[in-house]
């Protein structure tokens, strides 16, 4: 590569000169007038400041002179100035049209100057190809060259290709390419060539560490992301950006655990057939150093040198840190982060923490000096919103919860921030405390700027899904997350480009999803903010068709519910639910208790509910617990069936490992438990297991049967079986599940990363029973495994696959091994 630009840097000098050289000899027509202008260098002294009478361009013939021109300084009729000839030079060498740029000027009789810039062009690249490729095609190779044929030639476009597609090489794991361009073919016929000589295809065998003994090699290795090779799972691709990065992951990984002299580099070892490489990371450990002590001082040039709005103790005692600990970094920056936080919180804003630390003698320790400086404690002023264009200010300042006139916490700042984001209507924004003005009438008081950039939040859902518990069906739905129901349109363009109906943080959905099994026909309305209050307001209508062993249910369902947050983790509600259940297509087997409740049934019910929640994403927690309770009481408006209901969940999720790059081992431990106090609920309200609720089990088949003939040894009839039912409508025995008054789960489930954050592992033991008395005998266990497909396109909920073996069960259980859920939009 530098002989071909070494060769290219001497033809474009030669060349420079020959146009010099010729533009230099006169005419024999201009030779008289040799003696009255001279050509003179651009610094002469003696040009400055005379007026510019011409400018002459010379050499151009593919580029325009309109170009050229449009990108000078230097113009008729303006004083000669050299630094401006200078930028000249410069900048239409930026344009990548010439291979050489150069200027003169000459003073005319009348004492005018005339400028004259000399362009040499950079020749045209009539075809770009690529020979000696086999693993990748001439398509993928030509999207990494920037250069194009019929532009001109650009030596760094030309450079930066030939890096582009080793790297690109290197990440198919072709270590030792060769990329070389045709500078004679080039030269000569404007066709750039580059030649490849791919080489052998290199694979990490291993991977080592030299010189670690803090750290054994699993623990370095979970911290570097270039592996070796292992069929199927790993390539072992050997890559250098990669491995440059791995050292900074490892020197990192030791000055956060004290170790503040470690160095780190790297080694690559190819075996004498070129296809395996060895790669050792070198590491000097050095010595853990230790903090020895903790001063605080303050940067505000305080008389006594120390904080007066928090005490220097407290905090010492707010620090992660404490003198005798490892001197890591990652402590170090929650410490200074802790201490910002406390005074930020205050009305603090301004106020800035540092740190620094020497070494003390020969030991393995530091001292460590923290510099407070507390700004003056600040209100909040006027809340500016920008960038809403069709969001309401108020639904924005809902999530903010900053008052005008009151302190200013910017711990409360970074809150609103994150409210703002969770809420779906923006794709970003910034909530941000202005300077005040040097002439402000009062410098305490901070107005607060926030920006918002609204994203889409309409969809049009096409997808299909299919489950052991479902079945097959597809989906239609179309939501809007930002709805305004008071937001008419008042035009047909209006509506078809979505001016209408948004703005008021307000949520509607309207979902048609037809299966074999189960249909589902659904419209929702919510309004978080009932007339800006703290009353949330949800609606919606449903109609669903569900088939079951021996008959199908025909519901359709209307709900109204008010809800009300109460600080930041608990919510209460009240809901009223009004419901026609009418059971058909009764087979000949159909339980008798089934027959005589075919409906149409009106089922209605008033309930209030409490949930807590303290995790630390809504959508995949990795820590924190939930809990619900429900009361309802069926039948307040009339129908068949009058009893109440209580039911509670609760779910924790422990993270009990965590690797280099984020990734949780989490634990996640749930049980519910349920009960209507009324043995005569009818099937349709009743509790069922199985399925997806108790892996191992066939859906709803953990529940008390209708009598049937079970063989000679059957499990306790009297508490597993009602005895209200003597069988079927023409007298046939018959086990099928009718539900019980009473359920509890209990399980557990732990969750390992498998590749990156999309693919997971998960390990669970479920448990529990349905019966029709507060008792838990029969108890059914199973265990199993199985894997989660996290995919981001295809939303929020994980593609699930499990295996589960039941180890306690009874005679009449039906088993199922293999349960699955997967929904995939189109």
């Amino acid at each position: 590569m530098r002989a071909w630009r070494h060769a290219r840097l001497q033809a474009a000098l030669w060349t420079v000169c020959a146009v010099a050289w010729i533009a230099a000899v006169p005419s024999s027509a201009e030779a008289t007038d040799a003696r009255s202008c001279a050509s003179l260098a651009i610094d002469d002294e003696s040009l400055a400041d005379r007026p510019v009478t011409e400018v002459v361009l010379q050499g151009l013939n593919r580029v325009t002179e309109q170009e050229i021109r449009n990108n000078m300084r230097v113009a008729a009729g303006q004083p000669f100035d050299a630094s401006a000839v200078k930028d000249d030079i410069a900048t239409l060498y930026r344009l990548g049209h010439f291979d050489a740029v150069s200027a003169d000027a000459e003073l005319l009789d009348d004492g005018t100057v005339r400028v004259r810039y000399i362009l040499v062009e950079q020749p045209i690249v009539r075809d770009i190809q690529v020979v000696g490729n086999k693993v990748i095609s001439d398509q993928e190779l030509r999207g990494v060259i920037s250069l194009y044929p019929g532009g001109p030639r650009d030596d760094f476009l030309l450079e930066r290709a030939v890096e582009k597609i080793r790297n690109l090489y290197r990440s198919k794991g072709n270590y030792l390419v060769d990329v070389e361009v045709d500078e004679s073919r080039l030269v000569e016929t404007g066709i750039l060539i580059f030649r490849i000589v791919e080489g052998p295809r290199v694979r990490i065998r291993e991977i080592v560490f030299s010189g670690n003994q803090r750290f054994d090699t699993n623990q370095l290795g979970a911290q570097i992301k270039t592996k070796p090779w292992v069929f199927i799972f790993s390539m072992g691709n050997l890559d250098e950006s990669q491995l440059i990065d791995d050292v900074a992951a490892l020197d990192k990984f030791y000055k956060d655990r004290g170790f503040i002299d470690v160095r780190v580099d790297k080694r690559v070892e190819i075996s004498d057939n070129g296809k395996e490489a060895k790669v050792v990371f070198l590491i000097a450990e050095g010595r853990q150093y230790r903090l020895r002590s903790v001063s605080i001082e303050a940067a505000d040039g305080t008389p006594e040198g120390k904080p007066r709005v928090i005490h220097a103790e407290q905090l010492l005692g707010l620090m992660t840190i404490r003198p005798g600990d490892a001197f890591t970094e990652d402590k170090l920056a929650s410490s200074v982060e802790a201490l910002k936080r406390a005074y930020e919180v205050m009305g603090h804003v301004d106020a800035r923490v540092d740190q620094t630390w020497i070494r003390i003698g020969e030991e393995p320790e530091v001292d460590m000096v923290v510099s407070v400086r507390e700004a003056t404690a600040v209100r909040a002023g006027l809340v500016r919103i920008q960038g809403n264009y069709l969001t309401k200010d108020n639904v924005v300042r809902r999530a903010l919860r900053i008052q005008p006139g009151r302190p200013l916490d910017g711990l409360e700042v970074e809150r609103a921030k994150i409210r703002l984001e969770e809420t779906g209507l923006f794709s970003s924004a910034t909530v941000t405390p202005q300077i005040p003005a040097a002439d402000a009438p009062d410098p305490t008081t901070r107005d607060v700027l926030v920006e918002v950039k609204e994203r889409n939040t309409g969809s049009v859902n096409f997808g299909v899904g299919v489950g052991t518990d479902t079945g097959f069906f597809g989906t239609v739905s179309l939501n809007q997350r930002n709805f305004d129901i008071a937001d008419t349109p008042q035009t047909l363009d209006e509506l078809l480009n979505g001016r209408a109906f948004r703005g008021a943080g307000q949520s509607f959905s309207l979902a048609i999803s037809p299966g074999i099994d189960v249909s589902n026909y659904s419209i929702s309305f919510g309004e978080p903010h009932l007339l800006d209050s703290d009353i949330g307001f949800g609606t919606s209508l449903l109609y669903r068709k569900r088939v079951y062993v021996g008959f199908n249910e025909d519901r359709i369902a209307g709900s109204f519910a008010l809800s009300r947050q109460f600080g930041e983790m608990w919510v209460g509600s009240v809901r009223t639910t009004l419901q026609s259940v009418t059971l058909t297509n009764l087979a000949s087997s159909t339980p008798v208790v089934v027959y005589d409740q075919r409906g149409p049934a009106f089922i209605n019910s008033v309930g209030v509910s409490m949930a807590r929640t303290n995790v630390d994403n809504l959508q995949r927690p990795t820590r924190g617990t939930r809990f619900e309770a429900d009361v309802a009481y069926f039948g307040l408006f009339g129908g068949p069936y009058q009893f109440p209901l209580t039911a509670a969940s609760w779910t924790t999720w422990l993270p009990l490992a965590e690797d280099f790059f984020g990734r949780k081992s989490v634990l996640k431990l749930n049980t519910s438990a349920g009960y209507l106090y009324n043995s005569n609920a009818p099937v349709s309200e009743r509790f069922y297991l199985g399925g997806r609720s108790l892996r191992g089990f066939v859906f709803r088949s953990v529940s008390p049967l209708s009598p049937e003939a079970i063989g000679a040894d059957p499990p306790t009839p009297a508490t597993i079986y009602p005895t209200t039912t003597t069988g079927t409508p023409d007298g046939l025995p018959n086990g099928d599940p009718i539900g019980g008054i009473f359920r509890f789960f209990a399980g557990a489930q732990y969750e390992v990363p498998v590749f990156d954050k999309f693919i997971t592992a998960v390990a669970f033991c479920d448990s529990g029973t349905v019966t029709d008395s507060l008792t838990l005998n029969p108890y059914r266990v199973s265990v199993g495994g199985g894997l989660r497909l996290y995919i981001p396109q295809l939303g929020q909920a994980p593609l699930a696959f499990d295996f589960a073996v039941p180890i306690v069960k009874y005679t009449t259980d039906q088993t199922e091994v293999f349960s699955f859920t997967a929904e995939l939009p189109f």
